[in-house]
């Protein structure tokens, strides 16, 4: 299957044993990575924001696997819009780069980010959490941008119209990895996003969720 043909979304893909099998091994490998991390990530939350979706997220190994995929330099700035709890801004800062910044909307998730990124261990980044819109963000500093299908189209359109103005006003190279696709369809019709990867959940895969890889094209 080509990128250009892979779904957007995938339900169901693994079958339940496999699932289950998986799932278990994930949730162990999350609670080993936060006691050496010394932070607390897991868990569900609500937002209370309108275009705010439920606090969701992967699993420590295959957060680490994305950010290996991305082969960061110490140049790279990696933000995560609807960061909850940090998890993805608490990995990133265990890399040499040059920050890793968490964008959370609802402040009660921002305190517990903030809680997290201020206990974090094996830090080699400065890591900070913003309280704001994803659209009211300064992307000019921005080399990565990780999304988890955070709030709704409109949210989503707004976004990358910014991070277009930005990399235009200063070119440079700017990926965005999306997990749990849901809206894809609006970035893929984006001219100045080019998709140049694609995860997809396979039988026994650790992967619960679709990523996609984009880059923009300046």
């Amino acid at each position: 299957m080509s990128i250009a043909e892979a779904p957007t979304f995938v339900v169901g893909s693994q079958p339940k044993f496999a699932h289950y099998c998986t799932s278990i091994v994930n949730r162990i490998g999350d609670l080993l990575w936060e006691r050496k991390l010394g932070v607390r990530t897991r868990g569900r939350a609500e937002s209370p924001h309108h275009d705010a979706h439920a606090y969701g997220y992967l699993s420590y190994h295959t957060y680490f696997t994305i950010l290996d995929r991305l082969l960061l330099q110490p140049s790279d700035v990696v933000v995560d819009l609807g960061c909850g709890k940090g998890r993805i801004v608490c990995c990133a800062a265990c890399y040499d780069i040059r920050e890793a910044i968490g964008v959370e909307i609802d402040p009660q998730l921002a305190r517990s980010a903030k809680n997290n990124v201020s206990q974090l261990r094996l830090r080699r980044a400065p890591a900070r959490i913003t309280t704001e819109s994803a659209i009211d963000f300064d992307f000019d500093a921005t080399t990565v941008v990780v999304m988890f299908h955070p709030f709704g189209i409109k949210t989503l359109e707004g976004v990358l119209q910014r991070i277009d103005e930005s990399c235009r006003r200063i070119p440079r190279r700017l990926r965005i990895v999306y997990a749990n696709p849901l809206f894809d369809h609006v970035l893929a019709a984006q001219d100045s996003f080019t998709r140049y990867d694609a995860w997809l959940p396979k039988t026994w895969d650790r992967l619960k969720f679709p990523v996609y890889f984009y880059e923009h094209r300046s």
